[in-house]
């Protein structure tokens, strides 16, 4: 089977390599910031893990259980 094509790219700057970092994701996380905003911690986990598969490793986001839902909500949003 063939893997499904990117549908939407994030654009990120890494200052200390001083580069910008391409993602490209298959699928599109949550629609909107209201989405994002009204989710519960199981759907931010799913989002920023969907997140976390694509990205560089210095670039995930901590979904650590001492993590609030607002950090995670907040790290999605510097995100994207």
């Amino acid at each position: 089977p063939c893997a499904k094509p990117a549908c939407i790219a994030l654009q990120n700057e890494d200052a200390e390599e001083d580069a910008v970092v391409i993602t490209a994701l298959n699928e599109v996380p949550f629609c909107c910031h209201a989405d994002l905003v009204t989710m519960n911690r199981a759907a931010l986990l799913t989002v920023a893990s969907t997140l976390n598969a694509k990205l560089p490793l210095v670039m995930h986001i901590d979904i650590s259980a001492e993590r609030s839902d607002a950090f995670i909500r907040n790290s999605i949003e510097l995100l994207v």
